[in-house]
C-alpha cells in the first residue's frame, strides 16, 4: 500500500473518521487493527514476523526488569538481540552469504552448486526489528521501564505511518504517546500536518518520481554513455533519492500527526553539509542516531585511543551500510562513509578564521561536500560492485557529449525545488511553520500548497514508484 496511492488514500480516510470517534483504549485497538492490515495487505503471511519480534521483545522486557541476577537480565537481553538479528538476517542476508561463499570457492579454483534460497525479504524488517530491539536495550540499561500493555507494545512496533521505511522511534519516545490519551486535534496541529503531507507528496510525485526514469536509464545502461552523461545521472538520483526518502518521512510525520501522535524529524537538509559527521546528522537521523547510541557509544565511541575511535567509526558505518542491503557495494559504501568520518578527524582546523573567508569556506566544504556523497550514491544505486567500478572507470576515462536538454532541465528543475525545500525549513526554524514562504498571507500560502498539490497530481499521472527505502 503506498503512501502516494488512491488505495492509501482511502484507508487513511476511513481511519481518521473512524479513530476520532473512539475513547482512548479503543483508538488504540483500532490503529492496532488497522496497522496489522497495512502490513498484511502488502503480504499476510510477513505478519507472524513482526508479532513474533514484538512478543519476545515484550517478554524480555519484562522478565529483565523481573530477574534478580545479572546473568539472568543479561541472558534475556541476548535472546531479545539474537532473535531479532536472526530474523533480520535470514531473511535479508542468507542469499548473500551463500553466493558470497560461492564466490570465494571459485576464486580458489572450486565451482560449487550452492542453491540460493529466493527469500523474500519483508518489507520495513530492517526498521522494525531496530525498533522493537532498542526497547529491550534501554530497559536493560535501566532508561525504560516495561510495559504490561502487550497491545499497546504491539502497536509501537507496528504503527503503520513509520512501520516500512521510518523514521525508527524509540520507545521512551513514541510508547508514551501511545499509553497516554491524544489531545483533540486543534485546527493549527491538523493545518502543520496536512502541510507536512503537501510537500511530501510534492517531493516525492513531482520529483523523485519525475527524476526516477533518468537515474534508471543511467544506472542500467551506463556503458554505452558518455561521461558526462553519467555524472548527470548521479546528480539526478542524489536529488531523487533525496526528495523520495524527505517525502516519505514528511508524510508519516503528517498522517501520524492527523492522529495525534508526533514522530521524528529524519531529515534537515542533509546536502548543505559541511562535514560528514554534520551530514549524519541531518541525513536519516533516526538511523545515525541508533548506530551512534547502540554501536559506536558501547564500542567505546571516542572516549578512548584515537586507532580504536577510527575502528568504531569504521564499524559502526560498515553495520550502516550492510543495513542498507545485502551486498558488497553497501559494505565499501559504509566503509567509504567511515573514511569520510575518520578523514574529518584528522583534519587540521585554523585558530583564527578569517571571518571574511568564512562564507566561502563554508559554501566551499557544502559543495565538496556533496559531490563526495554523490561518488558514494554510485555504489549504494548500482546493482553490483563490479558495475559500481565499471561506472566510476567509465568516470574517469572522461568523454563528453551535448547532454540531452530533457536531463538538464529536470536536473535543474530538481536542484531548484532542493533550494525551495531548504528556504522553507529555514524560514519555519524562525516563524514556527513548516511552510513558511508567505506564512504572513494566508492566501498565498494557500495557493502556494494548491498549485504543488496540483502539480503532483498532474506530473504523477497515477503512475508512482514505489519508495526507495522499502527495500531496506
Amino acid at each position: 500500500m503506498n503512501f502516494v496511492s488512491s488505495v492509501f488514500v482511502l484507508f487513511f480516510i476511513i481511519v481518521f473518521l473512524v479513530y476520532w470517534r473512539l475513547n482512548h483504549r479503543s483508538q488504540n485497538l483500532f490503529l492496532l487493527s488497522a496497522s496489522l492490515f497495512f502490513y498484511g495487505f502488502w503480504d499476510y503471511r510477513l505478519l507472524p514476523l513482526i508479532l513474533l519480534s514484538a512478543t519476545i521483545d515484550f517478554a524480555a522486557g519484562i522478565n529483565i526488569v523481573g530477574s534478580r541476577s545479572a546473568a539472568a537480565k543479561r541472558g534475556f537481553l541476548v535472546l531479545s538481540i539474537v532473535s531479532n538479528l536472526g530474523l533480520l538476517g535470514f531473511f535479508k542476508y542468507a542469499d548473500f552469504c551463500v553466493t558470497s561463499f560461492a564466490s570465494m570457492l571459485m576464486f580458489f579454483g572450486f565451482y560449487p552448486s550452492l542453491p540460493t534460497l529466493e527469500i523474500i525479504l519483508p518489507v520495513g524488517i530492517s526498521f522494525y526489528t531496530f525498533q522493537s530491539m532498542s526497547y529491550t536495550i534501554d530497559i536493560y540499561r535501566g532508561r525504560l521501564k516495561p510495559t504490561r500493555r502487550y497491545l499497546d507494545f504491539l502497536l509501537y512496533v507496528s504503527f503503520f505511518p513509520q512501520l516500512v521505511a521510518g523514521p525508527i522511534e524509540r520507545a521512551e519516545r513514541l510508547l508514551p504517546r501511545i499509553l497516554k490519551p491524544r489531545r483533540k486535534l486543534t485546527t493549527a496541529f491538523a493545518t502543520h500536518a496536512i502541510k507536512l503531507i503537501i510537500v511530501g507528496y510534492f517531493q516525492k510525485v513531482a520529483i523523485a518520481d519525475t527524476l526516477a526514469p533518468i537515474a534508471e536509464s543511467t544506472f542500467s545502461r551506463f556503458r554505452d554513455l558518455d561521461s558526462v552523461s553519467i555524472l548527470i545521472g548521479v546528480y539526478v538520483f542524489a536529488i531523487q533519492i533525496y526528495c523520495d526518502f524527505s517525502g516519505y518521512s514528511k508524510i508519516a510525520r503528517g498522517t501520524a500527526g492527523l492522529l495525534g501522535i508526533s514522530l521524528v524529524k529524519n531529515f534537515d537538509q542533509p546536502y548543505f553539509s559541511r562535514s560528514c559527521r554534520e551530514l549524519w546528522t541531518r541525513w536519516h537521523i533516526s538511523l545515525s542516531s541508533w548506530l551512534r547510541d547502540y554501536v559506536y557509544i558501547p564500542l567505546g565511541g571516542n572516549r578512548i585511543s584515537e586507532k580504536r575511535t577510527r575502528r568504531n567509526l569504521i564499524l559502526t558505518m560498515l553495520l550502516g551500510g550492510i543495513w542498507h542491503g545485502a551486498g558488497w557495494n553497501f559494505v565499501v559504501w559504509g566503509a567509504i562513509h567511515g573514511s569520510y568520518l575518520i578523514g574529518g578527524r584528522v583534519r587540521n582546523k585554523p585558530k583564527r578564521p578569517d571571518l571574511r573567508l568564512l562564507h566561502w569556506r563554508n559554501l566551499a566544504k557544502m559543495v565538496l561536500m556533496f559531490h563526495l556523497v554523490c561518488f558514494t550514491w554510485i555504489f549504494f544505486r548500482c546493482h553490483d560492485l563490479g558495475d559500481a567500478t565499471d561506472m566510476i572507470i567509465k568516470l574517469i576515462d572522461f568523454s563528453a557529449e551535448i547532454p540531452g536538454l530533457e536531463l538538464v532541465y529536470l536536473l535543474v528543475y530538481g536542484t531548484l525545488v532542493l533550494v525551495l525545500d531548504y528556504h522553507l525549513e529555514m524560514t519555519s526554524r524562525r516563524r514556527g511553520y513548516l511552510v513558511a514562504l508567505f506564512s504572513r498571507n494566508w492566501l498565498l500560502e494557500t495557493v502556494l500548497l494548491t498549485a504543488m498539490l496540483l502539480l503532483a497530481l498532474l506530473v504523477g499521472g497515477g503512475q508512482n514508484a514505489p519508495f526507495i527505502y522499502f527495500q531496506f
